[in-house]
C-alpha cells in the first residue's frame, strides 16, 4: 500500500500561496482574527472577517489547476492501491481525479456547524451566515478546521497510522512538519515502513529520521519518484 501525505507546497506548485512560508497568506492577514475558532464564536466582526478571508481563498482555489504531480497520483492510484490524504483545503487532488482523499482539515466546498459539527456540501458557493439544517444553529463556519478548534479526521489518521506495515510505502510531499508530523507520529505507533520525503526545503526533522530525503518541489519530486517505482 502507497499512502501520500501532501501539505501547501503541494498546491504551491500549482500557484496556490502557503500559509507560512516566506510571502505567505499569515505574513497579511492575522492568524487569530482569520483562524482562531474562540473568537469566532464570540465576536461579530471576527466572524465577518474569517468569512471575507475564506471566500477570497475559494476564488483562488477556483481557478487552480492540478500540476502534473497530481495527475501522477491520480494515474498511480488507478495502478495500485494508493490514499491520499492531505492538510489543504483545495480540492486540486479531486480535480486531477484521485479518489477518496483524507482532508484533514477541512475542505472549500464544505460548511460545518460550531455547535453539532454537522457537515454539508455547498458545492461553488460562497461562504455566508446561514442556519444548521441538522440542530437549527445560526454559529455555522467554513468547513474549514481553525486553531482551537477539534480536527475530526486526525483521529482517521491515526487508525491508518496503526494500519502501517513495514512493506508499505508513505510519502509525505510540501510540508513543513510544524502542524502535522507524521514522520513523528508513525515512530511513536512503532511502524517502520519506507518513507520518502519530497520538499525544496527539507526540514530537520525529517533529515534526523532516517528518512529517504528529496529536495524538489513537490511537482518535479513526485514526478521523479514515481518515474523510479513504475
Amino acid at each position: 500500500m502507497i499512502y501520500i501525505f501532501t501539505g501547501a507546497g503541494m498546491a504551491a506548485d500549482s500557484g496556490l500561496p502557503t500559509f507560512r512560508d516566506t510571502g505567505g497568506l499569515w505574513e497579511n492577514y492575522d492568524i487569530n482574527q482569520v483562524c482562531n475558532f474562540p473568537r469566532f464564536i464570540k465576536e461579530q466582526n471576527i466572524r465577518d472577517l474569517t468569512f471575507q478571508f475564506y471566500n477570497e481563498r475559494k476564488l483562488q482555489y477556483a481557478v487552480a489547476k492540478p500540476h502534473a504531480g497530481y495527475l501522477a497520483i491520480a494515474k498511480l492510484q488507478q495502478q495500485q492501491p494508493v490514499k491520499v490524504i492531505t492538510t489543504n483545503i483545495d480540492l486540486l487532488h479531486e480535480a486531477a481525479g484521485t479518489a477518496d482523499v483524507l482532508h484533514l482539515h477541512g475542505r472549500v466546498d464544505q460548511m460545518s456547524c460550531a455547535q453539532c459539527y454537522h457537515y454539508w456540501d455547498i458545492a461553488d458557493h460562497v461562504f455566508e451566515p446561514s442556519e444548521c439544517a441538522a440542530c437549527g444553529s445560526v454559529m455555522v463556519k467554513p468547513g474549514i478546521v481553525f486553531f482551537g478548534e477539534m480536527a475530526p479526521e486526525y483521529e482517521v489518521l491515526h487508525w491508518l497510522i496503526e494500519d502501517l506495515k513495514s512493506t508499505d510505502t508513505f510519502v509525505i510531499v510540501g510540508t513543513s512538519l510544524n502542524v502535522v508530523n507524521p514522520i513523528a507520529m508513525i515512530r511513536s505507533a512503532g511502524k517502520y515502513p519506507q518513507i520518502i520525503f519530497i520538499d525544496k526545503n527539507i526540514p530537520a526533522a525529517a533529515r534526523a529520521s532516517g528518512v529517504i530525503c528529496m529536495e524538489e518541489t513537490a511537482e518535479v519530486g513526485l514526478l521523479k519518484w514515481i518515474s523510479e517505482i513504475n
